[in-house]
């Protein structure tokens, strides 16, 4: 960044340090007044220059938090995150991020902002005569975990603040988040999985494909998006693999559409056992047949599941009927992901290496299958303490 010197009295120098442009296309700059010899302006300058070239002078004029909201979306938000994940943010920032921070200068943000923001969001109090500008009337206050969500957002937006040299540091990095809960997570133990697998089985023909995806996830652990997203290519029959490779995704203004999978380590091939191959062959004959009912009317969309026409099936239909259904028999109730906990859980209790259930999950981190998705059985916890009894406890 290019500086200059003008001289303004009898001992006294501005300094003058361009830093590119405005928002607005307008010509930015910095200044600074120094009192001393030419040299001593001099020396000044280098230091400012120097300060310039590594963030420690914002560019350009102060801008809002609000006006930098704009510039993440178009340079990050939108190019970078899932449609999804953008979408939530952005409600996320619209409706109770914005109305209290928005009109903050970026770079007089303190600490003690977020940590007023973040008291607000859990009594909800001043947030909510702020929301009522965008039109919000039944906003509630959020729980710890929700909180800690906004707070993890208004971070990592700092956090590009900094690497595009707007601010010099982050001051989110230094707020103690609130702690959150980590809430119970549900599954089906052994006797339960048969019990949901026996009902499955006795479904009418109608009703094959929920029939399908349910055994496919039971044996997979597949996420429900990747799930829908399977093709039949995908189905290896010989080798009696499954390839996971993409996930399907609805939003409003998208419609169905696919989307890579959640991380790097989520391409994965997962191995099926003969069973699960032969309901697959019986389930593609039943396709085949419905493909050729259907004619020219057919969507050839080659997904596993799909509506009467081959058109993607919407990827909470599936978690809908499971709801129902899981209801109708009798079972606990638990989300579709539930069946993803409960695959991790059976594998893990059956002695499978843990690194073997990580990477059937496409977990990149084993600590991962460890800290989220292994749960104690009730079986083996009372079976553990009758262990112990059998060793310590006098049967005379």
């Amino acid at each position: 960044m290019a500086g200059s010197i003008e001289k303004r009295g009898e001992n006294t120098y501005r300094l003058i340090v361009s830093t590119g442009k405005n928002l607005d296309g307008s010509r930015a700059k910095r200044t600074k007044t120094i009192h001393g010899s030419r040299k001593d302006a001099e020396i000044a300058l280098a230091e400012f220059v120097t300060e310039a070239n590594h963030g420690l002078i914002p560019e350009g004029k102060p801008i809002t938090f609000e006006e930098f909201f704009h510039v993440w979306q178009i340079n990050y938000g939108e190019k970078e995150l899932a449609p999804s994940t953008y979408k939530r943010y952005v409600r996320m920032l619209e409706t109770r991020i914005l109305p209290y921070l928005g009109s903050f200068t970026l770079e007089k943000i303190k600490p003690t902002d977020l940590m007023k923001l973040y008291d607000m969001l859990e009594q909800d109090t001043q947030i909510r005569r702020l929301a009522k500008n965008n039109g919000e009337r039944t906003l509630k206050p959020l729980s710890k975990k929700t909180i800690l969500e906004h707070h993890r957002l208004i971070s990592s937006m700092l956090h590009k603040a900094v690497y595009w040299q707007l601010i010099p540091f982050n001051p989110a990095e230094r707020v103690q988040p609130p702690r959150a809960s980590r809430a119970k997570r549900k599954f089906y133990d052994d006797e339960q999985c048969k019990v949901l697998l026996n009902n499955l089985n006795t479904l009418q023909e109608n009703e094959i494909k929920y029939k399908v995806a349910i055994i496919l996830d039971v044996f997979t652990g597949a996420r429900l998006g990747e799930l829908m997203g399977l093709e039949w290519n995908d189905i290896d029959f010989k080798n009696k693999e499954i390839a996971i490779n993409k996930a399907s995704q609805y939003l409003p203004e998208k419609g169905i559409y696919t989307k890579e999978p959640k991380t790097s380590s989520s391409y994965r091939n997962v191995s099926i056992p003969d069973s699960v191959v032969e309901m697959l062959e019986e389930y593609k004959l039943w396709y085949d047949n419905q493909k050729e009912l259907c004619g020219e009317f057919w969507h050839d969309s080659n997904r596993l599941f799909v509506q009467d026409n081959g058109k993607p099936m919407h990827p909470d239909t599936v978690s809908k009927w499971f709801g129902k259904f899981i209801k109708r028999i009798g079972l606990p109730v638990i989300n579709f992901h539930g069946i993803r906990h409960t695959n991790a859980t059976l594998l893990i209790s059956q002695n499978v290496d843990v690194a073997v259930v990580a990477a059937r999950l496409g977990h990149a981190q084993i600590s991962t299958t460890f800290n989220f998705y292994v749960h104690p059985l009730a079986s083996h916890n009372r079976s553990a303490g009758i262990v112990l009894q059998n060793l310590l406890v006098d049967k005379n």
